[in-house]
């Protein structure tokens, strides 16, 4: 597992509770609209969503049931995203369109491609890009608001960065592919067969006595250049290789491997100088008070209230 993944599940809680957010939020939406354009509409307590043998769940019995779960915390949210914002918008700070982006970046890493991630946080989450990219503006404005003002030296940044070089360094990674065989004769005998127009991947499954790669064609995936647990000579060979090209047999424990490179991603200064600033924030989160408590001071600033006895009574 990359490091990159790793650091996935670290946003995993986040991302689930804002299935439950925007989900309610979506039911509040749908719920207005029906109320405005109710002459054109059937009646929802008509819209059937489930059914348990002869009995229907309707799509009312859902909405209610989900709003007396949830409706107290949507409403909680939405008015705490509100302050946020009116609070941003007295102190003069914004989040850009490219903080979303190179956060997003940052989660994306580890994974095959833009669609791959995309479609692995619909399947686990339910959650479109365009709610992630709410989500992360959201977090990012409520963290810039707590940092607002809090002092961070150089100094600092390159301490902590010493202290936590293994979370925060940046490093290559590749996506590799290779094929396993006992002895150096049938390893050449493969490069051969490469050369004559096999494809690597149907060679792999057919001769690769790597049995978690072989049937996914010698796939390894995405791997980091410090990978712990991938070979270090097919590694190193990789960090040598050209997208596309085939090495000359490797010596590996368990007889000779074939690498091919798949793809590379490699470190842009931009990237370095991106993850500063993020060091930088850390520390200054580190500095001040939970974004929770920020979040209920703020909706107290701005008095906050949330008006339908029930959910206020639930919320309570």
């Amino acid at each position: 597992m990359t490091k990159e993944v790793k650091s996935l599940w670290g946003c995993i809680i986040i991302l689930f509770t804002c299935i439950i957010i925007l989900a309610g939020i979506l039911i509040f939406r749908l719920d207005t609209t029906a109320e405005e354009h109710d002459a054109t509409l059937p009646p929802k307590s008509s819209s059937v969503v489930a059914t348990i043998g002869d009995e229907l769940v309707t799509r009312s019995e859902w909405d209610a049931e989900l709003q007396r779960q949830y409706g107290a915390m949507v409403l909680e949210q939405i008015l705490t995203s509100k302050a946020a914002e009116k609070e941003a918008k007295t102190l003069g700070i914004d989040v850009t369109r490219e903080e979303v982006e190179w956060e997003l970046k940052q989660q994306m890493r580890g994974y095959d491609d833009e669609e791959v991630y995309f479609q692995a946080m619909q399947e686990q989450l339910g959650m479109s890009p365009r709610q992630l990219r709410q989500d992360l503006y959201n977090r990012l404005l409520m963290e810039k608001i707590a940092t607002n003002g809090v002092e961070v030296t150089e100094e600092e940044v390159e301490r902590y960065l010493e202290k936590h070089r293994d979370v925060y360094e940046l490093v290559a990674s590749y996506d590799i592919v290779h094929i396993i065989v006992p002895t150096v004769r049938e390893a050449n005998e493969i490069l051969k067969r490469v050369q004559q127009g096999e494809t690597f991947a149907d060679l792999a499954e057919q001769l690769s006595r790597d049995e978690f790669t072989s049937n996914q064609g010698g796939r390894l995936g995405w791997i980091d250049e410090d990978d712990p647990f991938v070979n270090t000579a097919e590694l190193n060979a990789a960090t040598q290789m050209s997208v596309g090209e085939i090495s000359e047999p490797i010596q590996v424990k368990d007889g000779y491997a074939i690498v091919m490179l798949n793809g590379k991603k490699e470190v842009e200064p931009e990237e370095r100088k991106a993850l500063r600033g993020r060091v930088r924030k850390d520390l200054a989160l580190s500095k001040t008070s939970p974004l929770t408590d920020w979040e209920e001071a703020l909706r107290k600033k701005y008095n906050a209230a949330i008006k339908d006895s029930a959910f206020a009574e639930h919320h309570g």
